[in-house]
């Protein structure tokens, strides 16, 4: 028997954003806008194998991106197995940066964490890469920063939003 867990995923959890944007829910209001803010907070995974000249680690191949790593980056995930980080990450100015810290979590066996400037989908995010060694390689976790920043902003402002509506709100009737 073969089953097909994605569509058995979206069977009993559907996509939300169909679900919010509604009469009552436009897409403009604070309820939208937090619930596209927390979608960036789910974590990127990705693991990439050394490329080597000799003993010298001189580049990182990826052969693993989850989805929300390729977005975190840029790209899709399944375009990013195969691919040198020093070309995904051309023009980057972090990009020396992430390398070194997978260079040292190779070398030394230690993880190592960095945070770093990344652009996608016309955003400049804050990503915060935390490398461990995998084998002749490193296992990444991605956290954007930034999208956590901006889904506790918009959490209070709606906080506050709701606090002020609530004293006119009619007797007996919830408000959002």
């Amino acid at each position: 028997m073969h089953i097909n867990a994605t569509s058995l995923f979206r069977r009993f959890m559907p996509d939300p954003s169909s679900a919010w944007q509604t009469d009552d829910h436009p897409p403009d209001t604070l309820e939208w806008r937090l619930l596209d803010a927390q979608q960036f907070l789910r974590p990127g995974f990705m693991t990439l194998a050394t490329v080597r000249r000799g003993d010298v680690i001189v580049d990182f191949c990826w052969s693993f991106a989850s989805t929300w790593a390729g977005r975190m980056l840029g790209h899709t995930a399944s375009g990013l197995p195969g691919k040198r980080l020093r070309s995904v990450l051309a023009g980057n100015p972090g990009r020396e940066t992430v390398f070194e810290q997978y260079q040292r979590a190779v070398e030394l066996g230690a993880s190592r964490a960095t945070l770093q400037v990344h652009w996608a989908s016309g955003a400049q995010d804050t990503i915060r890469h935390g490398a461990v060694r995998l084998g002749d390689g490193v296992a990444v976790t991605l956290i954007n920063v930034s999208a956590a920043r901006r889904a506790h902003e918009l959490a209070l402002a709606l906080k506050a939003q709701r606090a002020m509506a609530a004293p006119h709100a009619r007797p007996g009737f919830a408000t959002n």
